[in-house]
């Protein structure tokens, strides 16, 4: 039965392809072509920028765990011919990375949650308020995402030399921590502008109805935003708040800008070869062969790159769904 309903189901579809018309049979045949080559080009494609997107990846972990000969050996390409420990212990002791760690955490975690509340505060202020100057001030948020931090790093830094009131008092805040907390506090921090610009997309997005369920129920525009909104967006807030951690961690421009003697990650990273110098080989005139320089390189940026990738293992999920809800895509 199986077989004469199969022959039947062929016979059918050799009639339909003899009705065809000429052009309908050859447009037939490219299209079975094509469904069968195409899988492998897809293929070929996603392989290939696979390898290039994490190549840097792959070469960095291979470096990081052979020794300074083998980067002269030319028969040594991906698998290291001495596997070694070393090299990450003695990055480690370098960058002085505990410490450094501990002192990147207090800046990047701390100014990131600072961040990300005030700006989710103004992004709440431009979604559902109107006020004399919005549209200007929206001028300037954007201004924010299309000046670089360069144009504006002189006069913060005099301001912040000579805090205060002229003629009253002033302080010098550079070399405090302050320099970093006090932009965050007023959702002028690293790319604050685009932050503000996600939340003002996402608040749009909901449903005008909750603030006016809020509203009846008694709560004023403040507690309407902290027992109504905040739970909606707390998809945005994880989405804006990983962003904002990875700006902060590997910001290297604005902490060599406003600290003289602060120890963060990426700080450490960039003078990485004079710490190796002084800490390792106690010798700061030593000059080591460049390529034998890149295995501690390469150890110090997994280093740094780890916590990051661990971070973002956790919370891939729901990063995603920040991305999707939040008005970046789509």
């Amino acid at each position: 039965m199986a077989e004469s309903a199969e022959i039947s189901l062929k016979q059918r579809k050799k009639q339909q392809f003899e009705k065809m018309t000429k052009d309908e049979r050859s447009y037939l045949r490219r299209k079975r072509i094509t469904d069968k080559i195409w899988p492998f080009f897809r293929a070929c494609i996603i392989i290939g920028l696979g390898f290039v997107i994490m190549y840097p990846l792959i070469y960095m972990v291979s470096c990081a765990f052979r020794e300074r000969r083998d980067m002269n050996d030319p028969t040594v390409m991906w698998i290291p011919r001495h596997l070694t420990l070393d090299i990450i212990r003695e990055t480690i002791d370098a960058m002085d990375f505990w410490n450094t760690l501990a002192t990147t955490l207090v800046l990047n975690i701390g100014c990131s949650v600072v961040q990300v509340l005030s700006c989710a505060v103004t992004g709440y202020g431009f979604a559902r308020f109107n006020f004399k100057g919005k549209k200007l001030m929206f001028i300037i948020v954007i201004m924010m995402i299309l000046v670089p931090t360069q144009v504006i790093a002189l006069p913060l830094y005099s301001q912040f030399r000579f805090f205060g009131i002229k003629g009253l008092f002033t302080v010098n805040l550079i070399d405090s921590k302050l320099t970093m907390y006090l932009p965050a506090l007023t959702a002028n921090g690293i790319r604050s502008g685009l932050m503000i610009l996600i939340f003002r997309q996402f608040f749009r997005g909901l449903p005008k109805e909750l603030e006016d369920a809020a509203y009846i129920d008694g709560c004023g525009p403040f507690m309407t935003f902290v027992r109504v909104m905040i739970p909606n967006a707390a998809s945005s807030f994880l989405t804006v708040f990983l962003f904002s951690v990875v700006w902060y961690w590997n910001d290297y421009y604005v902490s060599t800008t406003f600290f003289t003697d602060s120890r963060t990650i990426a700080l450490m990273l960039t003078n990485l070869e004079s710490e190796l110098n002084m800490r390792l080989f106690n010798d700061p005139n030593l000059q080591i062969n460049p390529r034998e320089q890149i295995v501690w390189k390469e150890a110090g940026c997994l280093i740094c790159i780890t916590p990051l990738l661990v971070m973002y293992g956790f919370l891939q999920k729901h990063f995603t769904e920040g991305i999707e809800r939040s008005g970046l895509v789509g």
